[in-house]
């Protein structure tokens, strides 16, 4: 996954989604997920759990989005060393 997205790129795909968001899918169209089944269940302090939250809603995220490509960016790097 990308560090960063580029602002120009980031406010196009916005306003895109924003302006199709009653558009329906076409015909024989589905929207689909990835299979995620398995959960993982972490603790963190109260601190780092607001620290978690506050850095998601600055980027606009769900937190479990957000750590979620967190694990997988690490993963990646770890596979790829």
């Amino acid at each position: 996954m990308a560090k960063t997205i580029d602002p120009a790129l980031a406010a196009r795909l916005w306003e895109e989604s924003e302006r199709t968001r009653e558009v329906a899918y076409p015909p024989g169209v589905w929207p689909a997920r990835p299979n995620r089944s398995k959960v993982y269940s972490i603790r963190l302090s109260d601190e780092e759990q607001a620290q978690v939250q506050q850095v998601a809603a600055a980027k606009h995220l769900p937190a479990s989005t957000m750590v979620r490509s967190w694990i997988l960016d690490r993963l990646n790097q770890e596979m790829t060393t």
